[in-house]
């Protein structure tokens, strides 16, 4: 795939990175420290959506009151439904609903832990922004949050226009990633206008460069990683091989695009194990002929878009994605 194709409107940072933001890095020793005083044993999916939930009092300033409106809502689907929040900014002009799964390793996170980064997203987007919670495991494996999120995507685009949004785009950090980018290519028969998506989970290559480099942390690890792969797949133990997947479902980088992928705009972190799955992922779009924003932030690790309000890189590099997504759907 050469780099340099028409198809590639930005490429950005992707041969080297620099030292890892200060400010960044100590948030995420905060939060490695929350972690580090609970037993191993005792570290079970339960546990660790209540370790993200106090990380997320780190993440936002007390006072901060952004110009966005909430509103909470269910997602009726057939046996079940779907959590949801819909915000809205004060200064909107865009046609456009994103709608949005949230990261977490398919196992923890929900609305509350992106909350304030919604808030920032909805904001600086100008747009309306829809965040789905689907179901996640070990509770409900695959190929459960994947059906979720197609589901959602459908509801959401037959909601649209009473919301005053005649587009829909899809959006989502890590595994939420993951889903935006499995939604967008099975759902054909809706049209998606664009997506955005930040360091998605897209394959499972745990011996490649940005693993073997950056698989030790200090933000997420490979050994974190594998353990997130085991709860969604239910696999027998954490010791247990992962199989082989061909699975676009589960293996994004399975793809195989009979139509042109929409616009995508994908924003990396250099200090993130997935960083490689974002570079080889903005190839795949590109072959099959999608305009795809490649961007990396040097400075950041996995997670950053939650670091938003708190970190000034990393609103700056968000900042950078979303003018970014603006401007090819402004094109599209």
């Amino acid at each position: 795939m050469n780099l340099d194709s028409p198809t590639f409107t930005s490429l950005q940072g992707l041969q080297s990175g620099a030292p890892l933001n200060g400010t960044s890095l100590q948030l995420i020793e905060k939060i490695n420290a929350l972690a580090a005083v609970v037993p191993a044993q005792d570290l079970t999916p339960i546990r660790r959506r209540e370790l993200m939930r106090e990380a997320g009092k780190l993440l936002i300033f007390a006072d901060n009151k952004p110009s966005v409106q909430s509103t909470d809502l269910q997602i009726p689907l057939p046996g079940r439904s779907l959590p949801a929040r819909l915000y809205e900014p004060e200064q909107s002009s865009s046609d456009t609903l994103v709608v949005f799964f949230h990261g977490g390793g398919w196992v923890i996170g929900d609305l509350e832990t992106h909350h304030p980064s919604l808030q920032f997203l909805a904001l600086h987007l100008g747009m309306k922004v829809l965040s789905v919670e689907y179901r996640k495991a070990p509770e409900h494996v695959f190929p459960a949050a994947c059906d979720d999120a197609g589901q959602a995507l459908a509801w959401a685009h037959s909601q649209m226009t009473s919301w005053g949004c005649k587009r829909i785009a899809v959006s989502g950090d890590s595994a939420g990633g993951h889903l935006a980018a499995v939604a967008m290519h099975n759902m054909q028969t809706v049209n998606v206008a664009a997506a955005l998506l930040f360091y998605p989970v897209t394959d499972i290559q745990f011996g490649n460069r940005s693993y073997t480099e950056r698989g030790s942390g200090p933000g997420l690890t490979r050994d974190g990683m594998i353990w997130f792969w085991h709860q969604f797949m239910s696999t027998a133990s954490p010791a247990a091989a992962l199989p082989s997947m061909d699975d676009p479902r589960v293996v994004p980088m399975q793809q195989a695009w009979e139509r042109t992928p929409p616009p995508t705009v994908i924003l990396s972190a250099w200090h993130d194990p997935l960083y490689d799955e974002s570079v080889s992922y903005a190839k795949l779009l590109a072959k099959a002929g999608g305009k795809v924003v490649l961007k990396s932030a040097p400075d950041m690790a996995h997670g950053f878009l939650r670091q938003a309000w708190v970190v000034s890189s990393a609103s700056a590099h968000v900042l950078a994605a979303a003018h970014a997504f603006r401007t090819l759907l402004d094109t599209a």
